[in-house]
């Protein structure tokens, strides 16, 4: 498995407790990530802003965010107290507005979100526990509006590896840091996730894409199983996508977050 790629992080060497109110990291991080988005310093151009912002996602504390340190040696706690009992994932929401959305994915074992995009976003994300693995591109050429349709998108794979509890938070901006990403749960695990700006259709719709399947070379099983599909890219190679809808399986659900309220 890749383990390298050009996702930027933050080498997180610690985590602290947390506490509720105004003092608290994740307090925080909401009001420096609030304070920066308002002043237009959370993208590539302000690295400070943004390692600053790393490094606090980096120590807030998972009882701080309503969750069980113990999920950390065993995920399978968590997804017994998440309730995490199908293939759903669930999203608990702690904030939102018209400048970003924050909150928790929460997903089962072997859980998916499919390869997707953040036309125009920076996105923050933080594995809190479990093991996750991420997948990410970034388009060869940056197109002028988001590609929603269509096939024979060329993009690179920037980013293939397994994350922990322990690794650092991952961030993306608009053209680079792997811009496209898909989430495939190893373990029952949480994500906390900070975008700015929010989704907001219909002109920043989320769009789902697969490798481009071969027209007529997709070897069949003899057992008459669904052919099998196209190779795992390499990290670096130059791959071709195409716009897809993610199958009836896939569906993500509101859940009530359980922790410190932010403002």
């Amino acid at each position: 498995m890749q383990q390298n790629g050009t996702f930027a992080s933050y080498n997180q060497t610690s985590s602290s407790g947390g506490s509720s109110g105004s003092n608290s990291t994740l307090q925080a991080f909401f009001s420096s990530a609030k304070a920066a988005v308002l002043h237009g310093g959370v993208n590539e151009t302000n690295p400070d802003t943004v390692n600053s912002l790393l490094k606090l996602m980096s120590h807030i504390s998972l009882e701080e965010l309503g969750l069980d340190p113990d999920m950390v040696q065993d995920p399978f706690l968590g997804a017994l107290k998440l309730h995490l009992r199908d293939s759903r994932i669930k999203y608990m929401r702690i904030y939102e507005d018209h400048t970003l959305t924050f909150g928790l994915f929460c997903f089962p074992a072997g859980a998916t979100i499919p390869l997707h995009n953040h036309p125009g976003m920076t996105v923050f994300s933080r594995l809190l526990f479990g093991r996750l693995r991420v997948s990410a591109f970034d388009w060869v050429v940056q197109p002028p509006e988001p590609i929603t349709e269509g096939s024979g998108h060329r993009a690179q794979l920037v980013y293939d590896a397994t994350v922990e509890a322990t690794s650092p938070p991952l961030v993306l901006f608009p053209a680079s840091g792997g811009n496209l990403h898909e989430f495939t749960a190893e373990t029952p695990c949480a994500v906390l996730d900070l975008l700015t700006p929010p989704y907001e259709p219909p002109t920043r719709n989320c769009t789902y894409y697969r490798l481009q399947r071969p027209p007529m070379a997709w070897p069949v099983a003899r057992s008459g199983r669904a052919p099998v599909g196209p190779p795992l890219p390499a990290l670096g190679e130059v791959v071709e996508l195409e716009v897809f809808e993610p199958p009836d399986s896939f569906e993500v659900v509101s859940g009530l977050y359980p922790g410190d309220p932010v403002s």
